[in-house]
């Protein structure tokens, strides 16, 4: 007995140092100073990582106003000369999916921002009341002794809180959210991000660090369907451009109702903004070669949204663009079950809406 005694006091001992070791911070802590998550599109209820601001709890369907509270798409940035980065919080729901890891439902993701590349941190991990993560960056990257570093946030889950700790002595300043204008993704669950391992490859998360440009993910899993509510909100932001991704929601409907729905929305966006609009077709499914039900399941969606973009064209409608399943071209292998993209198929989702923003003229393309 004497000796389990000793044997726990010398653990506690050795914890209690490395515990006051870690400086821990909250970006949400500003004193209302600052706004430092990034491609949040609204901050007017302040201290949350939802999508959709409070006020559209009671203009949404129940299951948009849900999915908008899991925080895809957000990030938090941060300079710190520390070697050692810690990173705590908890989530709202349960960690992983039976087609998707725990990883990309609810953990997190730390990149290095260095000389115009970002760098991956992979990073040890313990999922438990307390999601925990750790990263050690030791090696010298940069030339300055603060490096910056993005931190993207769950896919598939909301954040109660969430802190960064660092070494004890170190310094930590968080970066205020870009406020340049937006891309503005309304989607399903693949522009949610289902089913990447890690946030960082989502494929808006994708775009947003290879163009270097904010990136508001709107995805709504099964439930972006081109609602007039939630476009309505989407009106409300200052975009760069508008894209949108919706077909594979829509699945269930005639190719007629599919360009009802779809030239209803652009003219809805087009009387609140001039700025340009990108109609991305189905991607398609992983078995549709050899299924007839699903191969017409996706062509329907794509010859009702061809026939709006044709319609909305020859009425003059400017700055449209259109994005094709053929342009996508995932690969028979870019899927993690019949729909939703592996990291494979998110790399390749992304290239094609990066090409088109080019062809947009809105980016350019790194070499």
């Amino acid at each position: 007995m004497h000796k389990l005694i000793t044997i726990s006091w010398l653990f506690l001992l050795w914890v209690a140092p490395l515990q006051a070791q870690t400086q821990w911070f909250n970006p949400q802590d500003n004193d209302g100073q600052a706004h430092y998550i990034q491609n949040q599109a609204w901050n007017e209820d302040g201290g949350n990582y939802n999508r959709l601001p409070s006020r559209a709890k009671e203009k949404v369907r129940s299951d948009v106003w849900n999915l908008s509270r899991e925080s895809a798409g957000l990030s938090v940035r941060f300079q710190t000369d520390s070697k050692r980065i810690q990173v705590r919080y908890q989530v709202t729901g349960g960690y992983s999916m039976p087609h998707m890891p725990a990883t990309g439902v609810s953990g997190v993701d730390l990149y290095a921002k260095v000389g115009g590349k970002s760098l991956i941190c992979y990073g040890s991990y313990a999922f438990a009341d307390t999601i925990r993560y750790t990263y050690t960056v030791d090696k010298e990257i940069s030339p300055k002794a603060k490096k910056e570093y993005e931190l993207y946030l769950p896919l598939y889950n909301g954040v109660k809180w969430l802190e960064i700790g660092i070494e004890e002595g170190k310094e930590l300043t968080f970066v205020p959210a870009r406020k340049d204008r937006c891309i503005v993704v309304y989607g399903t669950s693949i522009a949610q991000g289902a089913c990447a391992s890690r946030p960082g490859m989502a494929w808006s998360n994708i775009v947003s660090r290879e163009l270097d440009v904010p990136v508001v993910n709107l995805g709504f899993s099964g439930n972006g369907k081109l609602e007039e509510e939630v476009i309505d909100f989407i009106c409300e932001i200052n975009a760069k451009a508008y894209v949108i991704d919706c077909m594979a929601n829509l699945q269930d409907r005639t190719a007629e109702e599919v360009k009802s729905l779809a030239v209803k929305a652009v003219k809805q966006i087009r009387g609140k903004s001039s700025a340009p609009i990108l109609l991305v077709e189905h991607a398609g499914y992983s078995n549709a070669p050899t299924n007839v039900g699903m191969d017409n399941a996706y062509r329907t969606p794509n010859k009702g949204l061809r026939a709006a973009y044709e319609d909305l064209k020859q009425q003059h409608t400017e700055n449209l663009y259109y994005l094709s399943n053929e342009e996508i071209g995932l690969h028979p292998d870019s899927w993690v079950d019949y729909v939703h993209p592996s990291d494979y198929g998110m790399v390749q989702q992304a290239e094609a809406v990066e090409r088109k923003l080019k062809e947009m003229g809105l980016v350019r393309l790194r070499e």
